[in-house]
């Protein structure tokens, strides 16, 4: 295997190893394990931005809390967020562990140092899109492509601007849109999708991949991510049967979404931006692309569907994440006892409830 030349560990004396060559150790050991690509990615973004200006040259053995503690400090007075400098000191601390176990220390600092608290946002109350403001959004991207006209002037130079390319995305945002909504995929899983996973008889969609950045990858947010199916409505399965054919890529192993032309993933970043931008043509609240799951979850909540369903559908590993649509599930039993409890009551009837003043 060929190390870049930036992530070799480079030898050093006995004793004297550094924070940046444990670094470097844990980076391409993962990377000899097979990791994801985005997950080195994460790795060699928080040593080389964050952790590693501030103690990458001191060695290994004479790193102590407090030394941790200040760089958290640091960083906080960069103006990174709390949530990020929490995250970094998780690299860090598994850059000691396995520091630890190349023997180079015997020590861990990170495990005793103080972390940042994260303080998440207050705000019980999901986003997602009703029925109606989906319909409208969708409404609002075109179902063509767009030809886009020349700028009359360009800058430096005289005569028009050169034809920009013509918008080609409408019609595959339109069905991608739509499918997230009724299915409650992620964007990855969507964009990782292929025909092959479609099964058409039975109205269900296997979700088996994921994209993530520059790659594909078998492991989702759990165990349970890319092992799971969903059913899909019949207004899904017909907007995938036109999609089908009007898409130039069909086969088997070709993408669902993908890009018109080039037949390769989307650009998650740009198919949010679309998105959004259709929210705002249509008057409706702007939300993430990610609130479309939660307008799946909360549809299926308030129209009787057990959680132990959504939970599956949408691919959680824990039952607690799925709880969080519970408070919009329509309960029958639990309206019932609070009718009662504040039901008119007949004269005379005594029913060794205590009565509070006024009532």
């Amino acid at each position: 295997m060929i190390i870049e030349e930036e992530t070799r560990p480079t030898p050093t004396v006995a004793g004297r190893h550094t924070v940046d060559d444990a670094a470097l150790a844990l980076i391409e050991h993962k990377r000899v394990n097979g990791v994801s690509k985005s997950y080195l990615g994460t790795l060699s973004a928080a040593h080389r931005h964050h952790f590693g200006p501030e103690m990458g040259r001191m060695v290994l053995r004479r790193v102590h809390r407090r030394d941790v503690e200040a760089m958290s400090a640091q960083l906080l007075e960069h103006g990174l967020a709390p949530k990020t400098v929490a995250n970094t000191l998780k690299v860090l601390h598994g850059v000691f562990e396995h520091a630890i176990d190349l023997e180079w220390t015997t020590d861990n600092p990170v495990r005793r140092a103080a972390r940042p608290k994260h303080v998440r946002d207050t705000n019980p109350d999901l986003k997602f899109l009703t029925v109606e403001e989906l319909k409208a959004v969708i409404r609002m991207i075109p179902d063509d492509v767009v030809v886009r006209a020349p700028k009359p002037f360009r800058a430096g130079r005289a005569g028009p601007s050169p034809p920009p390319p013509a918008d080609v995305l409408g019609p595959v945002l339109r069905v991608i849109v739509l499918t997230a909504a009724m299915t409650g995929l992620r964007q990855g899983e969507l964009l990782a999708l292929r025909w092959r996973d479609i099964d058409w008889p039975i109205q269900r969609v296997r979700v088996r991949q994921t994209w993530r950045r520059t790659e594909f990858s078998g492991h989702g947010k759990s165990d349970l991510s890319t092992r799971r199916s969903v059913p899909l409505t019949d207004e899904v399965v017909a907007a995938l049967d036109a999609w089908s054919k009007r898409s130039e890529f069909t086969g088997d192993d070709d993408l669902v979404f993908a890009h018109p032309i080039l037949g390769r993933p989307l650009d998650g970043a740009k198919v949010t931006k679309k998105f959004q931008q259709a929210c705002r043509d249509a008057g409706v609240r702007v939300v993430r692309f990610h609130d479309l799951r939660h307008t799946f979850a909360t549809r299926l909540a308030s129209a009787g569907v057990p959680m132990r369903a959504i939970q599956t559908f949408l691919g959680h590993a824990d039952a607690k994440t799925t709880e969080i649509y519970a408070h919009y599930a329509l309960s029958e039993h639990e309206l019932a006892m609070v009718n009662d409890a504040f039901a008119p009551q007949e004269p005379g009837a005594g029913d060794g409830r205590p009565r509070l003043p006024g009532l």
